[in-house]
C-alpha cells in the first residue's frame, strides 16, 4: 500500500511525539534490551515478545507509531496484517494508515466527521495526543489515558488542530464513480499516492483511455482489475455499468455496504485482497483460457512457433543449402579478411555464427521456446487466479 501525501503528513506528525527515535522504537526507549531491533521481526514475532516487554519496560508499545500487542493482533485477527510481514518501515507506514482509517480518516477528509471529531477518535489511538473536547471525563488538552499514570498528552490541542487543517486545505477526493475529481496518477499502488496531489501534464500515458473518459477512473478500474473484480470491461476510464459493478462488488467484500469511489473507498482499496476465485475458474484447461484471454496468448504462441522452426532449422542445418550458404559467406571472409576493416570483422563473426549454425539454431531455439512457453504458463495463471 502507498500512503497518500496528506496521510503521511499525519503520521509523521504522530511518529514525532509517539516515537522521533523512528521504527525500532520500543516504549521507554529502551531499544539496547531489545533482543534485535523491531524492523528484523515479523508481526507474529513483535506480538509473542510483548508480554516480556510489558513486564521489563511498562509497555508493550513498539514501533513508529508505537503499537501495543493487542492493535497488532487485532489487525492480523481481521485481515489487515499478516503475522510472517516482517515490521519493516513500509508495513508500520501500511499499518498506521490502516489506524488512521480505522479512527476516521476518510470520513474526516471528505467532511463527513469534524476535525474535533477526528481529533478524539485520534487521541483514543495514540495516548501522547489530546482530546480536542471534553470527553470521557477528560478535558480538552488531555490525554484519554491520562490518570493511569503512565500516559499524557505530549502535545497541544492546538497544534493538532493547525494539522488537520492544513490536511483540509489538500483537494477533496472523489465522492462517486459518476463524477471522478482525482487529480491523474499512476497505475498500481503510485496512483493512490496521488489522491491529493496536483494533476500534473507528464503523467504516464494509459492505454485504451477513451477520449471522453477519466484518467482518474483508469487507474480505478486497473486497480479493481488487478484484484480480479474487473476482468470483462476494457481499461477506458468511462462509468460503464462494468465499472459500477465491480466497484459495488469490492466494497460489499470488504465490508463498506452501498456506495461509490469514495474517500473510505480510496483508502481501503490498496489492501483490499484478491476476489475469490471459483472452482471452475480455479480449474479452466489451457484451451479455455486461451479463448478467454487470446490477447495473452497469441504473442507467446508466435515465440513457441519461432522456436520450434529454428530447432527444426538446427535439425536440418546438414543440408545442401545451409551447407552453401555457409561457403558463400567463408569466401566472401577470405575476401574481407584482406582488408582490414570493419566489414572484414563483421564477415569474420558472421562466418562464425554459419559455421557453428547447428549450435546457434538450437541454442537459440531453444531460449526463444522456453520463454514462449513460460509466457503460455503466465498467461494461464493469470486467467486461472481471475487476474486477466
Amino acid at each position: 500500500m502507498t500512503v497518500p501525501a496528506a496521510a503521511k503528513t499525519l503520521l509523521d506528525f504522530i511518529a514525532s511525539y509517539e516515537a522521533p527515535r523512528g521504527y525500532d522504537t520500543v516504549y521507554g526507549n529502551r531499544m539496547s534490551r531489545m533482543p534485535r531491533p523491531i524492523t528484523s521481526m515479523t508481526i507474529d514475532q513483535v506480538i509473542a515478545d510483548g508480554p516480556r516487554r510489558t513486564r521489563e519496560f511498562g509497555s508493550s508499545a513498539c514501533g513508529r507509531y508505537q503499537f501495543m500487542t493487542a492493535t497488532l493482533k487485532g489487525l492480523v485477527d481481521q485481515g489487515r496484517a499478516r503475522g510472517s510481514d516482517r515490521m519493516t518501515p513500509n508495513v508500520q507506514d501500511d499499518l498506521g494508515l490502516t489506524l488512521l482509517v480505522r479512527r476516521g480518516y476518510s470520513s474526516f477528509m471528505s467532511g463527513a466527521i469534524t476535525a474535533t471529531e477526528f481529533g478524539n477518535r485520534l487521541a483514543m489511538e495514540w495516548a501522547s495526543f489530546p482530546v480536542l473536547s471534553a470527553i470521557n471525563g477528560k478535558r480538552r488538552g488531555q490525554s484519554y489515558y491520562a490518570g493511569d499514570g503512565q500516559n499524557h498528552a505530549l502535545v497541544s490541542p492546538e497544534a493538532v488542530e493547525r494539522v488537520l487543517g492544513s490536511l483540509r486545505a489538500w483537494p477533496t477526493p472523489i465522492a462517486s464513480v459518476r463524477t471522478p475529481t482525482v487529480p491523474a496518477g499512476t497505475v498500481g499502488a503510485s496512483w493512490l499516492s496521488r489522491w491529493f496531489a496536483p494533476s500534473s501534464p507528464s503523467a504516464k500515458a494509459r492505454p485504451g483511455l477513451h477520449p471522453s473518459g477519466s484518467a482518474d477512473l483508469w487507474d480505478v478500474q486497473a486497480a479493481l482489475k488487478e484484484r480480479g473484480y474487473y476482468n470483462s470491461g476494457l481499461l477506458d476510464g468511462l462509468d460503464g455499468s462494468k465499472t459500477q459493478s465491480a466497484v459495488a462488488q469490492i466494497r460489499k467484500d470488504n465490508g463498506l455496504g452501498d456506495g461509490g469511489i469514495d474517500a473510505q473507498f480510496l483508502a481501503g482499496l490498496p489492501s483490499w485482497p484478491h476476489a475469490r476465485v471459483s472452482a471452475e475458474r480455479a480449474n479452466i484447461s489451457v484451451v479455455a483460457a486461451a479463448q478467454h484471454a487470446p490477447e495473452l496468448f497469441k504473442p507467446p504462441a508466435w515465440l513457441v512457433t519461432a522456436g520450434t522452426g529454428l530447432l527444426g532449422l538446427g535439425g536440418a542445418s546438414g543440408s545442401g543449402l545451409m551447407d552453401q550458404v555457409q561457403g558463400g559467406v567463408a569466401k566472401f571472409n577470405d575476401v574481407s579478411g584482406q582488408v582490414q576493416s570493419a566489414f572484414a570483422v563483421a564477415a569474420s563473426v558472421v562466418g562464425f555464427v554459419v559455421e557453428h549454425k547447428t549450435w546457434f539454431l538450437v541454442g537459440a531455439g531453444l531460449v526463444i521456446l522456453w520463454k514462449g512457453v513460460s509466457a503460455l504458463l503466465r498467461a494461464w495463471i493469470l486467467v486461472k487466479q481471475a487476474r486477466a
